[in-house]
């Protein structure tokens, strides 16, 4: 297991190149910017509670409630946003946190070094991502009918992929000014005494 998450790990770090990271950043924008108004807007009253996946944490009353309020029409727009855009967008967000940590990783820590695999940290938040996603749609295809414990479940998946999405994206700022910092006292060293 150790060797397939090293080789998987090591993958990232060949295709962390600017060119991937600008392609995964435009797929984000587009998702973000057009394809998930479209949906929130078909299901969303401007009154409306906000989507489940959108909160962190909820309880089962909150969730059914929210399923209710969006009505039969909106329940039905919801499972079609999750079962399409939501099943490609966690492998969107996912791998440009991985190639940006990496970009900044291999930069840092040295081939061989045995923490180079913390670049995957944001596999955790995708893996959290499908599951929140996979109980919500249970939620939504048992409605009217209410399982509290898929919804405590769904709300605990939910919590755990906002708080692996928060520690990757640490991840990725502290690489980020441990590398600036390392260029800036490299150049420094390099210049000349006056």
């Amino acid at each position: 297991m150790i060797k397939f998450i090293t080789a998987i790990s090591d993958w990232a770090y060949r295709h962390a190149q600017p060119r991937n990271i600008l392609f995964l950043l435009l797929l984000l924008l587009l998702m973000t910017l057009f394809v998930f108004p479209y949906y929130t807007e078909r299901i969303v009253s401007e009154e409306g509670p906000p989507l489940l996946d959108l909160r962190f944490g909820f309880s089962a009353e909150e969730a059914y409630g929210t399923l209710e309020a969006f009505g039969e029409q909106g329940r039905a727009v919801y499972l079609e946003m999750l079962l399409v855009a939501d099943a490609v967008y966690p492998l969107i967000y996912g791998l440009l946190l991985i190639f940006l940590a990496s970009f900044f990783l291999k930069r840092i820590l040295k081939p061989g070094n045995e923490f180079r695999v913390i670049n995957l940290l944001a596999v955790d938040a995708v893996i959290f991502d499908f599951l929140e996603n996979a109980g919500i749609a249970f939620m939504i295809r048992q409605f009217p009918h209410r399982i509290d414990f898929v919804a405590g479940l769904t709300s605990v998946f939910n919590m755990l992929k906002w708080i692996m999405i928060g520690l990757a994206m640490l991840m990725v700022l502290v690489s980020m000014v441990i590398y600036i910092a390392k260029r800036k006292h490299m150049t420094t060293t390099d210049m000349p005494d006056a």
